[in-house]
């Protein structure tokens, strides 16, 4: 059976020669470089690793994503895109993924020759949950060193286990791995509790490019305000972000309290056209603003007056490390990761009950001295990120040390 990938533009994946070199050779498996918070972090990554140490090669399964013109061209990237795959090699792919990633030798073997993966690597890093760790699963022959990321609360949002046949299954795949790295203590917690055992792990907090955001942030802020106060979130518009739980906030702050305020809401999503209609019939359409995908969102943030993350789940949301690092007062819902970033009074946590989050809010915008408050605060936890610090813990993982 032969076939090819018609889309890879860089060079075959089936027939690239090895790179006779001494560097570690290291291969990240991605699914995408969609607009998300993993996403960007393994971009900012990308852009810090030590080209002289380390030989990369990105395999992503799609080759789409708004973060993708930010990798390295240094970076060698493979795709495993069943969209491009002649008719034999889509037969394969479907019985394949219909088994949900059996661990079977041949299988393995199919899937080595249609990745065009010869050779080995020092190291396999799977980004994340789902998809690349279910791959990576049946890789782990190819690397001295395997090595995985979680960047969610999954027991609060165990949305990985569709990529499996059953739990077994995905317990197995990440029997399979040295170790495992989570974005927060309370992931890793979490973790641990839904499969009932332990794994070697570390936790690594997200890579946050303090001064690039902070220099970003002075550049032109796309969107003019309306109102008197304005609201910020940032993130996809899906159901685990709840940017319909900040509406409705809105719409109480408004409509309650007579808060003269405005949301932006910064992405894109599935779940856009539902939102405006919520806010349609709950009459504040034009009181939230859409605002779309923005590469640089650092403007918005800072021409906010407050930062508000709704979320049902996350693991250590970037968005809420940047606001950190702007020095923006921030509320947040009392989940996994901002209960980890907003320790030492850094910002507010709240229940997930709509009132709560719209008093809190009204609380800070009531009260400028409390803002300024929160504004100092948040500088000054901000401070927990240092992109060397992060970069070297990266370093240490890849190659074993102190695991």
């Amino acid at each position: 059976m032969s076939g090819s990938f018609t889309r890879v533009s860089e060079k075959s994946i089936f027939s690239e020669p090895e790179r006779p070199c001494m560097k570690n050779k290291l291969l990240i498996i991605q699914y995408s470089l969609a607009g998300g918070g993993a996403e960007k972090v393994l971009c900012d990554i990308l852009n810090r690793i030590d080209y002289d140490r380390f030989d990369v090669t990105l395999l992503l399964f799609q080759k789409y994503g708004v973060y993708l013109p930010a990798v390295p061209e240094k970076v060698r990237i493979k795709v495993f895109d069943p969209a491009e795959m002649t008719f034999g090699w889509k037969l394969l792919f479907n019985r394949w993924t219909a088994k949900l990633v059996p661990s079977g030798l041949w299988t393995r073997l199919k899937l080595h020759k249609a990745l065009g993966l010869c050779g080995k690597y020092d190291c396999i890093v799977s980004f994340m949950e789902g998809w690349s760790v279910a791959v990576h699963s049946n890789l782990r022959s190819r690397a001295r060193r395997n090595v995985t990321w979680v960047h969610i609360d999954m027991l609060a949002n165990h949305y990985s286990s569709g990529f499996f046949k059953n739990e077994a299954a995905e317990t197995e795949a990440y029997d399979r791995m040295d170790e495992i790295v989570f974005v927060s203590e309370q992931a890793r917690e979490a973790f641990f509790k839904l499969f009932a055992r332990e794994y070697p792990a570390r936790v690594i907090y997200n890579l946050i490019e303090k001064d690039d955001i902070i220099r970003k942030s002075s550049e032109s802020c796309p969107v003019e305000k309306r109102r008197k106060y304005v609201l910020c979130n940032v993130g996809r518009l899906a159901p685990q972000k709840r940017q319909d739980r900040l509406i409705r906030v809105v719409a109480r702050l408004w409509h309650d309290y007579g808060l003269d305020v405005e949301a932006w809401i910064v992405g894109e999503g599935e779940l856009e056209a539902d939102l405006r209609r919520l806010a349609k019939d709950l009459k504040v359409d034009d009181r939230v603003v859409f605002c779309g995908f923005q590469t640089n969102p650092y403007p918005l943030i800072k021409n906010a007056d407050i930062f508000v993350l709704t979320s049902d789940a996350e693991g250590l949301p970037v968005v809420v490390s940047e606001a950190l690092c702007l020095g923006k007062p921030i509320v947040a819902t009392r989940i996994t990761g901002p209960t980890e970033l907003l320790a030492e009074d850094a910002g507010l946590l709240t229940s997930m009950d709509e009132k709560e989050i719209a008093l809190k809010i009204k609380a800070l915008l009531d009260d400028c001295a409390l803002r300024s408050h929160y504004e100092a605060m948040a500088r000054r936890r901000s401070e927990i990120f240092c992109p060397d610090k992060s970069i070297e813990q990266i370093y240490a993982v890849i190659s074993g040390e102190n695991s």
